[in-house]
């Protein structure tokens, strides 16, 4: 595997968690400082991302945002517009998560009916479209597969120097990531299935004539003085604890529109516990649904954990606490990989 490039810790940033008020998004962006950056969701009935960025950005000027957006709701010039003007009125510090969607009916709510190969394959022309937009010094137009623009002129705001961020398991996940981004996102599995996707994602760049995109693996962390302790905290979870009392069994079903959930169930039916201290029992107590898989231990076994992840080739870690957003709770052990790691 390459060696590790510069680290880079991320988690989310919920700007409504505490309520819809500008005083409660202020107080949510208080409560991230210190991350590297803090990844802003999107789902067909949440607030808009790009609104609550552009917000939290004033209230602070050390945030680093990553806006998750969805090709084929807006074209991709008017997305340009709205993501290099955050960027450059904040001095550079926003990226983008371009997300795909592994449940279709969350698409068919914002009028999106594309199958998911195809949705990968609009995604490589509306990040190639993105792109020229920032860059583009001539006027230039375009007529593809899925996108028509005519005469679009050099943007005022130029060359953002936005990154591209995404993830996805399947092939056609594969070939876009490889392709275009910059920083490609994973789900957290075992040791040797994450070196695995490593190894993939860069023999499928270098066939693009590309170095790999950094690596980013997202797990909950579950710190404590003691591994028992982490442990009982860990399987207090509501969802965890509801998934045992109907009785533990793993979901068999097959979700075929969102290949990386299938992968985290498949590691979850396979056993909870996985190498040192991965545990997958949030995960299958949430059906594969989101950064769910976890280590748990205490902060010197964690930490070997996640020295070992980097060993592999990981740049960027998403870390998540209980209920599956940022805890403040976990800034000392962030302080720590970035010291060791």
């Amino acid at each position: 595997m390459s060696s590790p490039r510069p680290l880079e810790v991320y988690s989310y940033l919920t700007p409504t968690e505490h309520g819809p008020t500008l005083a409660d998004v202020q107080r949510s962006v208080d409560e991230v400082a210190g991350l590297d950056r803090v990844l802003i969701g999107y789902h067909s009935f949440g607030p808009d991302g790009i609104v609550l960025g552009s917000t939290a950005l004033t209230h602070s000027d050390q945030l680093n945002v990553l806006i998750a957006h969805r090709p084929g709701v807006v074209q991709p010039t008017v997305a340009a517009r709205e993501l290099a003007t955050m960027s450059l009125v904040s001095g550079g510090r926003v990226d983008v998560h371009v997300i795909n969607g592994g449940a279709p009916g969350d698409q068919y709510r914002e009028g999106d009916y594309l199958g998911h190969d195809d949705r990968y394959r609009r995604a490589d022309e509306y990040v190639d479209l993105l792109r020229r937009t920032w860059t583009a010094t001539e006027p230039w137009s375009h007529e593809g597969e899925f996108y028509k623009v005519e005469d679009v002129r050099p943007n005022e705001m130029h060359d953002p120097q936005i990154r591209v961020h995404m993830g996805g398991a399947s092939e056609a996940a594969l070939t876009f990531g490889a392709a275009r981004a910059d920083v490609y996102m994973l789900w957290g599995e075992p040791l040797a299935e994450v070196g695995q996707r490593i190894q993939a994602i860069e023999e499928k760049a270098a066939s693009f004539g590309r170095p790999r995109p950094r690596i980013s693996l997202s797990l909950r962390l579950y710190v404590a003085d003691t591994d028992d302790q982490a442990w009982e905290t860990a399987k207090s979870d509501p969802a965890y604890q509801k998934y045992l009392a109907k009785g533990a069994g793993v979901t068999d079903r097959d979700h075929a529109q969102d290949a990386g959930r299938n992968r985290q169930l498949a590691v979850a039916r396979a056993g909870e516990r996985h190498d040192d201290c991965l545990w997958m029992g949030i995960v299958a107590a949430l059906h594969g649904l989101g950064n769910a898989a976890a280590l748990v231990g205490t902060e010197d076994r964690v930490m070997r954990t996640l020295a070992a992840y980097r060993e592999l080739g990981v740049d960027t870690f998403l870390v998540a606490g209980d209920g599956g957003n940022w805890r403040p709770e976990l800034a000392p052990t962030v302080e720590r990989m970035r010291r060791e790691l």
